[in-house]
């Protein structure tokens, strides 16, 4: 014949287990930092908002829009006789660089220490066309393209990159 233990002795146990299972739990997640955490063990503060849809666009699709862009410079300069097309073309592309807006994939490009030379009026439109014919083939039909273009327009325009 089998005896059962009695009722209350199975809830004694259970609530040990429970008490020891929160106990060490409770020891576990002390021991773990936060993804918000700095690496010194305090708190960084609130985690900075994801940056928002179309500025993430830009971020992510930079590179390959510039170096569309680069593919085609040297028709544009070619057209305006400019005398050093490839020192221009390296200068004109560090401008438009400054054109988009910081984000973590898309740091900021610091070739220059003061930041590269602004370009004349008339290469600044040329540059500016060129870089929204680039992103406009080159960034996905999604919502935020719409808004990404617009972003970087008022850029060229002179109102700044979003972000800065």
């Amino acid at each position: 014949m089998s005896r059962s233990a009695p009722v209350g002795a199975f809830e004694d146990s259970t609530e040990l287990i429970r008490r020891a299972f929160v106990v060490a739990l409770h020891e576990g997640l002390t021991t773990v930092a936060p993804p918000w955490a700095t690496r010194e063990g305090g708190t960084a503060g609130p985690r900075p908002a994801p940056p928002e849809p179309h500025v993430a666009l830009l971020g992510a699709h930079r590179e390959v829009i510039l170096a569309d862009l680069a593919g085609e410079l040297p028709h544009a300069l070619a057209a305006t006789g400019h005398p050093d097309a490839d020192r221009a073309r390296r200068s004109l592309l560090d401008w438009a660089r400054t054109l988009f807006p910081i984000t973590q994939s898309a740091p900021p490009h610091r070739s220059h220490p003061s930041g590269p030379a602004v370009p004349a009026s008339r290469m600044r439109l040329t540059v500016a066309t060129l870089l929204l014919e680039c992103a406009a083939r080159r960034l996905p039909d999604v919502p935020a393209r719409a808004l990404a273009l617009q972003t970087l327009g008022r850029a060229a325009r002179g109102a700044g990159p979003a972000g800065r």
